[in-house]
């Protein structure tokens, strides 16, 4: 297989995956679109999500796993046991509970902040720092205490006659921990910097 092939397989590739996260949901749901379980949507967002995501290689090199961890949201740890063990671009997913802080380490890839660990998510990302560690939450103002991404309520209205973006991502925070979120996922998010000053995403 050429190289031309190739970017041809990988470009359909992502245009499935992107797809999937606008039709799934609905086809998934459609008996009852009102009342549609949505932590099964933030796992389907989040196992999605991570398929774009390169971490530095000294993050991931001692292991053949991308571990997520999640916090405050026993919902979506549910939602997401069935998918450990798939794999994320050459590595097993696999996920666990976070009951302590002190457990947040380099071992992790990933932390998920519920909206029930709100009182302690500035502990959370704190102790997270700089490590090579994706923080997501679906909280309001997640990204704003330097947070990385924030998943939006898949409700929200429709503004200026278009849907609004699933995804708003805090660029800096990102860098700052070395991370890299591939420029397909950030044309489909709104992007900030810390100082909350918009991005514009360039093009590849």
């Amino acid at each position: 297989m050429n190289i031309t092939i190739r970017k041809i397989v990988r470009l359909l590739f992502c245009f499935i995956l992107i797809l999937s996260w606008v039709i799934l949901p609905q086809m998934s749901f459609s008996h009852d679109p009102q009342n549609a379980p949505q932590h099964k949507i933030r796992a389907l967002y989040l196992y999605n999500f991570l398929l774009f995501v390169d971490w530095p290689k000294t993050a991931i090199s001692h292991s053949d796993t991308i571990k997520v961890l999640i916090y405050g949201d026993p919902h979506l740890y549910e939602a997401l046991i069935p998918m450990a063990g798939k794999m994320i671009r050459g590595r097993k997913l696999v996920v666990e509970s976070l009951t302590k802080s002190e457990a947040i380490d380099n071992s992790c890839q990933v932390l998920f902040v519920g909206q029930k660990g709100e009182p302690i998510v500035k502990g959370l990302l704190k102790k997270a720092g700089d490590k090579p560690i994706l923080t997501v939450s679906d909280m309001e103002g997640f990204v704003q205490l330097g947070g990385m991404v924030g998943l939006k309520n898949r409700a929200d209205s429709v503004e200026n006659g278009k849907k609004p973006k699933k995804f708003i991502i805090n660029l800096s925070a990102v860098r700052k921990s070395h991370l890299k979120i591939r420029s397909r996922l950030l044309r489909i998010s709104d992007v900030l910097y810390d100082d909350k000053r918009p991005l514009t995403p360039k093009q590849p």
